[in-house]
Parts: C-alpha cells; structure tokens; sequence
C-alpha cells in the first residue's frame, strides 16, 4: 500500500501543476512583512494565510494560497531551493508531508515571484490556524552545499531549526 500512495501522490501534484492558470495566483505580497535578511539567506518570518481558494477534482478538494516574494526569482525557482514550513501551535512540519490522522496532504508550488501552499483533502475548516515559512536556498548557495557535501535530498529532509542553523 506505500508503494501505491508515491505514485498518485506524484500524479496529483502534476496534475495540480497542469490545471493551474495564470489566474489561480492570489496577490497576497507577504515579502514586506515576511522577509528578513541574514548574511545571504532569506528566510521568512511565520505568515498566517487568511486568502485560501478551493479546487476540485473528481477525488480531491485541493484548498490553496499564496505568498509572493520578489525574492524568488527565475533562478531560485528553477535550480535553486526554497524549503516551506507549516507551524500549528508548536509543531512544525516541513512540507510535502500527509496529517496522519486526517489523511490532508500539504504540498507546495514554486514559481517566479510565489509560493503556492496546497492542502489536499483538507475540509477546508481550520486552514487560518496554521502559519508558514520558508527559506530561500539560491542556485549559488545550493551549489555550495552541494560541494560541502550536502545533497539536494538532504535539504529537503531539515528541519526547521537545522536548515535556518546550517543556512545562517
């Protein structure tokens, strides 16, 4: 059964990448409240999204958002990394992952200029309890890392605390 859930798990976030339009961006410009600067690492502090739309499918309610950072330019996009974070009271998960107990799945979308945040199989109830962040890795630093002997995989497995202490 975990060998089958990867592969539709991979089939509907292409599928959400497919259907999505230029009109699908909500213009929430998170940057001038989010962005703070160490060094050269961007990392945003926590945002609460108040803006979520809905999507659906035949088999999924996809509730969606996004944050938009002039930060995130054509290069971070396509050969850098940004690492996405979703805080709940104390807990901090690092996105892609699937809520255990409801089975919701939350997943991102990077693009010049945004960050959707996706929630699939979400009711749509709670969404404003959650905040995000996220990090900003650029071709640059990634290649750096890479070097150090840091893999891309290894990034996108960090926590929080270890990707803004690694990164600072």
């Amino acid at each position: 059964m975990k060998n089958f859930k990867l592969p539709v798990l991979g089939v509907a976030l292409l599928l959400t990448i497919v259907s999505c339009k230029k009109e699908d961006v909500n213009k929430t410009n998170t940057e001038s409240q989010a962005i703070s600067s160490s060094g050269s690492l961007q990392e945003a502090k926590w945002v609460s999204l108040n803006n979520w739309s809905l999507s659906t499918t035949e088999n999924v309610a996809t509730y969606f958002s996004t944050m938009s950072d002039t930060l995130i330019v054509n290069d971070v996009a396509k050969s850098g990394l940004v690492l996405v974070y979703k805080k709940t009271g104390s807990e901090i998960k690092l996105l892609p992952f699937q809520e255990k107990d409801t089975k919701t799945f939350w997943y991102y979308q990077v693009s010049n200029g945004s960050i959707r945040i996706n929630s699939d199989n979400n009711d749509g109830k709670n969404l404003n309890q959650h905040s995000f962040s996220y990090i900003i890795i650029t071709p640059e630093q990634l290649s750096t890392l890479e070097a150090s002997g840091k893999t891309k995989f290894d990034l996108m497995q960090l926590s929080y605390k270890e990707a803004a202490s690694l990164l600072h």
